[in-house]
Order: structure tokens, then sequence, then C-alpha cells
């Protein structure tokens, strides 16, 4: 399990730094000296989540393998509860960052329909790639992946309620750590 780990952090390392170049690029030549330097460090965060999530989820392997389409897939709900619940568990925390950064980054996903229908379909391209590189396509993945992105909308909800914060339009990023605390203080109350 611990060279697992190791191997999926150099495989996020060696991803984003193919993502570096790319997106150094876009902030200086697209984005220009308007954007504020928090949203700028939340999408270098961003990128590094999006590198790991390529490594975790196996679909960085088609880059060195020749794609075999031989897909296994399951479409029984909960078929693995009792036997695998931390697949379940991690499928579900896989994707909760994406639930709260998403809409803190960009206004037009700040609806839950709109993170609902990222999570989904992320989720989903992943899984169909999936297919291709010898991994299961699980419809609980699917499932609790979309579960995990709308959960990370609440918290992201339960952090801008507690403050005004947001990447967007303030640049103090003390404030959004101590909303982030605040939001998970929130949802660990509520429930």
């Amino acid at each position: 399990m611990v060279s697992w780990m190791y191997r999926m952090v150099w495989e996020s390392i060696w991803i984003f730094s193919f993502m570096v170049p790319v997106l150094w690029m876009w902030q200086t030549v697209f984005a220009g000296k308007y954007t504020p330097k928090t949203h700028r460090i939340g999408l270098w965060l961003f990128a590094f989540y999006v590198a790991g999530l390529v490594a975790v989820t196996g679909v960085f392997q088609l880059l060195f393998m020749k794609p075999v389409f031989a897909p296994y897939f399951n479409f029984e709900l909960f078929i693995d509860i009792f036997a695998c619940p931390m697949q379940y568990l991690l499928n579900f925390f896989l994707f909760v960052p994406m639930g709260f950064l998403v809409p803190l980054l960009w206004k037009q996903y700040r609806t839950e329909n709109h993170v609902l229908l990222f999570g989904f379909g992320t989720s989903f391209a992943i899984e169909v790639l999936q297919m291709f590189c010898g991994r299961t396509t699980d419809v609980d993945d699917l499932l609790m992946n979309t579960l995990g992105a709308l959960i990370g909308y609440w918290m992201f909800l339960a952090a801008e309620r507690q403050t005004s914060f947001c990447l967007l339009r303030r640049n103090k990023t003390a404030e959004a750590g101590v909303a982030v605390s605040r939001a998970f203080q929130t949802l660990a109350y509520e429930n």
C-alpha cells in the first residue's frame, strides 16, 4: 500500500510538471495581470488536484501502453459495499475537492446543477477511459464520485455563508483558509 502511494505521488508530480508550462503560459498570456493572486494560487492547486486524479484513476497509463478495449463492467449498485467499504469512501472523497474548488474558482459553476454535471461528466469520462486500460468500469464509482462533488459544493456554500470569500473577488488567502475550516465545522455539527 505504501509503495502504491509513493508511486501515485510521483506520478502526480510528473503529470503536474507537464501542466506547469501550459498553466503558466495561459496565466501570463490570456489571464494577464488582472487575475487576483489568490485565484492564480487556486488554479495551481486545482491543477495539482487534477494531476493526482489522473494518476490515481489509472488514466495516466494510457500514455505508456497500447490501449486495449477489454472492459469489465459492474452495473449492480453497492455489490461490494460490505466487502470493500473503503473503496466507496475513497471514491467519495476523491471528488470532494472538485466540488469545492470548481465553484470557488469559476463563477459559472456556482449552482448545484452545474457542479453535479461537472462531477458526473468528469467521473463518466474517467470510467470510459478506464475501459481502455484494463480497469473496472463501475456504476458505484460514478455514483460515489458525483456524490462527493455534491458534498464538496455544499462545503463551498457553507464556507461562503460563513464569510464572503471567493478567490475571484477577494485577495486574502488567510480568510479562505478560515472559511474552509468553518465549513468543515458547520457540516460536522449539522450532521
